[in-house]
This record gives structure tokens, C-alpha cells and sequence, in this order.
């Protein structure tokens, strides 16, 4: 019932108690920063980019996201590095394309067999455009819905399912992964 706590916390910040905020900050740093570290290599920035995101959230106190907090911040978060990176011209002018990294970390499996797998299959997920990668990464490893998604990626429901879709027919093709 994570959820539900942070509803209450965000409503709690809501009427002025910073410590309701801490609270989140806690909760969700590291995610953010997981996140974070996909989008921009530059751990600086994100932590600089974290910390002015939670001032902002404090300082306007908006109602409530529609989706989810999670949702919400990795939005607020992508959208601040993508704004940040651009400054600096550390990316290129359009947001879609900002390299989405899959770590070899996520893939850690024991057999031989696996292994051998997770190689082909990181060499394949690297031949995916950087929207599906993104996709993928939030689907299966942060656990989000396609509306999730969506809000945080700017995009329609069924262009994400497409995205997602055709990222995974593509990997079938090239790795055999076990259909869904």
C-alpha cells in the first residue's frame, strides 16, 4: 500500500510539513537516480537536478499527480535533465532521442546458458531505438503502467504498447525469450 502512503504524504506536504516531503525524498531518491543515470551519465547534474526538483515541488505545492507519485517524479526528473543536458549541449535538440542506457547489472543470471543469453540479449537491446529501451526500462524494471508512462514520456497509450510491442517482438526475434 505504498500508494496510499504517499498520497497521504503528498497531501501532508501539501498543508506544509517538510518533513512529509523528506519523507518522499527518501523513498524515492534512489529510484530517481536510477532513473536518472539512464538518461545522463553526468551523476552531478542528476543530483543537482534531484535536489532542485524536490525545492520546486516544495516551493509550488501542486495537487496531487493524477497517476502516481513515482510516475510524477520520474517525469518531473526526465524533463529537468533533458533541460539541463540541452543547456549544456551534452544531448541532441530532440528529447526522444536522448540515450537510454540498459546497465548489464539488471541481467545477473547463474547458468552458463543464461548467461550467454543476457550477452545477446544486451547486444539487442542496444539495436533498439532509445524509446524503446526507455519503454522496457520503465515497464519492466520500474514497474509502471502504460498510462504511467505515458505522463512521464509524453506519448499516446497505444504508441507506448507499439513501442513496447515491437521492442519485444524484434528481441524474440534475434534472442529466444519466452512469449508473454
Amino acid at each position: 500500500m505504498q500508494a496510499h502512503s504517499d498520497d497521504i504524504l503528498w497531501d501532508s506536504f501539501r498543508q506544509g510539513n517538510k518533513n512529509a516531503l523528506a519523507v518522499l525524498f527518501e523513498r524515492y531518491y534512489q529510484i530517481l537516480f536510477q532513473y536518472g543515470i539512464k538518461v545522463c551519465r553526468d551523476t552531478e547534474l542528476i543530483n543537482d537536478s534531484l535536489q532542485d526538483l524536490f525545492i520546486e515541488i516544495w516551493q509550488q505545492r501542486q495537487p496531487a499527480p493524477l497517476l502516481s507519485i513515482q510516475a510524477y517524479l520520474i517525469k518531473a526528473l526526465r524533463y529537468k535533465l533533458i533541460r539541463a543536458a540541452k543547456k549544456s549541449q551534452l544531448t541532441q535538440s530532440d528529447p526522444p532521442d536522448t540515450p537510454f542506457e540498459m546497465s548489464h547489472e539488471h541481467f545477473m543470471i547463474q547458468s552458463e546458458q543464461d548467461n550467454a543469453n543476457v550477452k545477446a540479449l544486451i547486444q539487442q537491446l542496444n539495436q533498439l531505438s532509445p524509446r524503446q529501451r526507455e519503454i522496457i526500462f520503465l515497464r519492466y524494471y520500474q514497474r509502471l503502467s502504460y498510462r504511467e508512462i505515458c505522463e512521464i514520456m509524453h506519448i499516446e497509450y497505444q504508441v507506448a504498447r507499439n513501442q513496447l510491442s515491437m521492442a519485444l517482438k524484434k528481441l524474440r526475434t534475434l534472442v529466444k525469450l519466452p512469449q508473454y
